[in-house]
């Protein structure tokens, strides 16, 4: 759909508008809610102070357009963009650095932005978690039971999201990890939380994305 309007307060509700092409629009009082838009393309627009709420915005491109004062959900893009570029990062030594990686990016889904010989980048839209592998001669100093025994001495902990903490339970296992039973479950903050290890034992605390019921 093609989609020309200079209406600065055009309103658009329960709309599906997917793959649709937004161009040379002044779009800067406009208001979107509970609007598919997965796929569609804003070029040359003005989308200051437009409005998005309840709103699919996957693989949306914008390109040459104003964003100041968009907001998404309440929250200021140029707020969100700050938030991308300054993410938190953390760093974590490992003494296999294969089986780490595999850990993370199969139970978090972390995608590599980086990676050498000696250590990996990987990162969410919320943080980036830096994995370093420790040099030969320490390693051979570290043992790592099987199954790995919690790290429980340090006094940090990792704190990711996942969207389940029930699926997260079953893919730790496969990755050589573990997510504590159902039991142990907890609401932090609004979030259902569980502590778990990864495959050399430190200690993680998986966080449920959205809602507080158990899966």
């Amino acid at each position: 759909m093609e989609i020309a309007d200079t209406r600065e307060t055009l309103d658009v509700r329960n709309a599906d508008l997917a793959d649709s092409r937004f161009s040379n629009a002044k779009l800067t009082k406009a208001n979107f809610a509970d609007v598919n838009l997965q796929g569609s393309i804003f070029s040359n627009s003005n989308l200051g102070g437009a409005r998005f709420a309840n709103v699919n915005l996957g693989s949306v491109t914008i390109q040459d357009a104003n964003l100041t004062g968009m907001a998404i959900n309440g929250m200021l893009v140029t707020d969100l963009i700050r938030a991308f570029e300054n993410r938190a990062q953390m760093v974590l030594y490992a003494k296999n650095l294969v089986s780490m990686q595999a850990f993370y990016q199969g139970v978090f889904l972390l995608t590599v932005e980086t990676a050498a010989a000696d250590h990996v980048v990987l990162a969410s839209p919320a943080c980036q978690l830096i994995l370093v592998e420790v040099p030969a001669a320490i390693a051979s100093t570290i043992h790592i039971a099987d199954p790995p025994a919690r790290r429980s001495e340090t006094p940090f902990k990792l704190v990711l999201e996942v969207e389940s903490i029930a699926a997260a339970r079953n893919a730790a296992l496969g990755w050589g990890g573990r997510v504590d039973p159902v039991e142990r479950e907890w609401t932090f903050q609004g979030r259902r939380v569980c502590d778990g290890h990864d495959p050399e034992g430190n200690v993680v605390q998986f966080r449920q994305w959205g809602g507080t019921a158990r899966s």
